[in-house]
């Protein structure tokens, strides 16, 4: 019986190599690829080894591209006997990021079952990525990684010649290709968190699946069984639970949905010998007995129904495994006095008066559009200006509970005709508009449920990053306004998760384009949307990275608030989540994401010279390597981000105590402001520089 043969190309960057590759390296990277073949109904990938899925169901998401192999002739039973035999080749400990890796596997699958090589785009692009300055800047580190590489020595000569890199920023590609391993080796996280097992293999398949395992050793016919067992399939239930044993920072010490410790009973009255042969191995001669293992390997085991060393036992199993953070032991008192609350741009102009800008733009508008318009301005006058026509300031806003904004189906398509055809020139009053806008719940979940036509994130992608390829240089107030239009959207759940959101996509190639969840692959995808489908976090940050580096002080104010909005997101989610939501993402592309942030803001840090724009660049950069995992920190240290803060520290003492400082107006606010850069530094190089 015959069968198709698809090859599931993935990107690994998550469409950021895309935006960014150019603007980072000086070459156009399409993707980092991952790469499976689908062949009888099943998915096969190379990471911890040959791994299996259904199609379509991985960690890695959806494809970008389903391409067809051919038909393969090859008997279903012939295939299966091949790839077990290739898994005594191809284990975990044989996978090299550029030798060795799951395209590497791919291409020779294919060319078993169809006669095919995979597209060499795909297989090239390893030597692609060597033959630039930049990449091999990045050898060192993969070798230290994966052992020396044949294919980075025959690049050597190569890329000598190439063209530079962009400098300063090359630092955040770095991130990109030096933590896309995790996400390329990662496996799926076990779901049963208490098993059974009735034979040795099935047992020591158990034990080197997970890292701590508990086995409760016991008998149907042991009273003291009878009245351990519950106790300890509760204890395994509550450690694994939103409120049993993690940690708080990132990883799977922090995970709150995956399961930590697995529970495993083992029946040795039963009928049958199987579960008595694991008793055998272990040397079990008396029930209740349990047994803990880390690793595969036996740290513990007692006999008797003792409740009170059951749980020590676990609770031990648990911080050998996984231990606290090292920042745990580090206070940092400025960092956590500092408010966690979304930066707002809540302030208005007049109203009038930005309306007014837009007449020219809105004079052919339908009739029933400009009655909209004028009506829209009304509800906003209401929503915003006081009686005597002063705006509305933060503090007003915080301490007041400000009425619905009246607005209905008709202003919100006046406010799409103005989105769309006015031009980027005159666009910014139209964007001032929506930024206010959107500050109305109701308005905010009204765009957040969108999917079709005007979306917030395709807005963010029109006017967002990829200044270089635009023909036009956009400007400053667009700018300005989107950066504020995506703070906004920072205020509440809701609205955060649509801006970082991996699962939700847009297409690149419309910038009026659809929103939506992307669909399952089927056996029909092609390299249609699915190819161009952006992640909305992708945009979210790639209009962050962009603004950074701005040289107008403006912009990276804007920035450095967005920056600080996301970071704060980031830390209230690693108190409770690992900084990654359940089931949305693997750990490793989240980690990845993580180290372009914190390149990206150590480089501003570098070279910025505000204070107002350096407090909130200094926090964000805070809350994002505090309880990071360590590739994040070593990443940080590469970058030599701890010496950056050490030199900014220096200079802001130095500043704070000038003559110069102390007789100019509003000296002692500026005293003050230095003063709290001169703690976040210190604190933050205590962070960055843990043993």
């Amino acid at each position: 019986m015959s069968s198709s043969v698809q090859l599931y190309v993935y990107d690994l960057s998550q469409g950021m190599a895309r935006i960014m590759s150019r603007q980072l390296t000086g070459r156009h990277f399409e993707a980092i690829y991952h790469t499976a073949v689908v062949v009888y109904g099943t998915e096969y990938y190379f990471g911890q080894g040959i791994m299996e899925s259904r199609p379509g169901q991985t960690h890695h998401g959806v494809p970008l591209e389903v391409i067809p192999m051919g038909q393969t002739e090859i008997p279903r039973e012939m295939f299966l006997e091949y790839l077990q035999e290739l898994k005594q080749v191809w284990t975990a400990d044989k996978y090299h990021l550029l030798d060795n890796n799951c395209n590497t596997f791919s291409n020779e699958l294919c060319n078993f079952l169809v006669g095919k090589d995979i597209p060499p785009h795909i297989t090239g692009l390893p030597a692609e990525f060597l033959n630039t300055p930049f990449g091999q800047s990045l050898r060192p580190m993969l070798e230290g990684m994966f052992g020396p590489s044949q294919l980075a020595r025959s690049a050597t000569a190569a890329a000598s010649a190439a063209t530079r890199t962009t400098p300063g920023l090359s630092s955040a590609m770095a991130s990109l290709v030096g933590n896309v391993a995790a996400a390329a080796q990662s496996g799926p996280a076990a779901t049963t968190a208490l098993q059974t097992a009735t034979n040795l293999a099935q047992f020591n398949s158990i034990l080197a699946s997970h890292r701590c395992v508990v086995v409760d050793f016991t008998s149907q016919t042991c009273p003291p069984c009878r009245i351990i067992s519950p106790e300890f399939e509760r204890l395994v239930a509550h450690l694994n639970s939103s409120s049993g044993f993690h940690q708080v920072g990132m990883g799977e010490a922090a995970r709150s949905d995956a399961n930590k410790i697995v529970g495993v009973k083992v029946e040795v009255g039963s009928v049958g010998g199987g579960a008595r042969d694991i008793a055998a191995a272990y040397q079990i001669t008396a029930t209740p007995t349990f047994a803990f293992f880390l690793d595969g390997k036996k740290t513990a085991q007692f006999s008797g129904a003792d409740r009170h060393e059951l749980k020590t036992q676990m609770d031990l199993l648990l911080w050998t495994a996984y231990p606290p953070h090292p920042h745990a032991k580090i206070a940092v008192p400025t960092l956590d006095s500092m408010s966690t609350n979304p930066i707002l741009f809540t302030r208005s102009s007049s109203i009038d008066a930005i309306f007014a800008k837009l007449q020219p733009a809105t004079a052919d508008a339908p009739a029933e559009t400009q009655r909209a318009i004028g009506k829209l301005q009304t509800a906003l006058k209401r929503r915003f200006e006081s009686d005597d026509g002063a705006a509305t300031t933060k503090a007003a806003a915080s301490t007041t509970t400000p009425a619905a904004l009246d607005v209905g189906d008709a202003e919100l398509k006046a406010m799409d005709w103005m989105l769309v055809n006015v031009s980027v020139d005159n666009v910014f009053p139209a964007l001032d508009i929506l930024r206010m806008m959107v500050l109305d719940t109701r308005v905010r979940r009204t765009y957040v449920a969108r999917t079709t036509g005007v979306t917030i994130i395709s807005l963010l992608s029109k006017y967002g990053a990829g200044e270089s390829d635009r023909k036009h240089v956009l400007p400053k107030a667009v700018r300005l306004m989107v950066l504020r239009l995506a703070c906004n959207f920072f205020a509440d759940a809701a609205s955060t998760r649509y801006l970082l959101s991996l699962t939700m996509t847009t297409k690149s190639n419309n910038s009026n384009s659809d929103s939506t969840p992307p669909p399952p692959p089927t056996s029909t995808t092609t390299t249609t949307a699915a190819a161009t489908a952006t992640p909305h976090r992708t945009i979210t940050t790639a209009l962050l990275i962009d603004a950074l580096l701005a040289d107008d002080a403006a912009v990276r104010k804007e920035a450095a608030a967005l920056a600080f909005n996301i970071a704060a997101e980031e830390a209230r989610s690693r108190r409770s989540a690992a900084g990654v939501s359940a089931g949305d993402e693997d750990v490793g592309i989240h980690e990845e994401w993580l180290s372009e942030l914190v390149a990206a803001l150590g480089n501003a840090l570098v070279h910025e010279e505000e204070d107002e724009i350096e407090k909130p660049k200094m926090t964000a950069l805070a809350h994002f390597v505090r309880f990071a995992t360590e590739p994040v920190l070593q990443l940080a240290a590469a970058l030599a981000i701890p010496d950056a803060v050490d030199a900014k520290r220096a200079a802001r003492e130095e500043s704070s105590s000038s003559k110069k400082l102390k007789t100019q107006d509003g000296a002692a606010a500026a005293k003050k402001r230095r003063e709290t850069i001169v703690k976040l530094c210190n604190e933050l190089t205590a962070l960055l520089r843990i043993d």
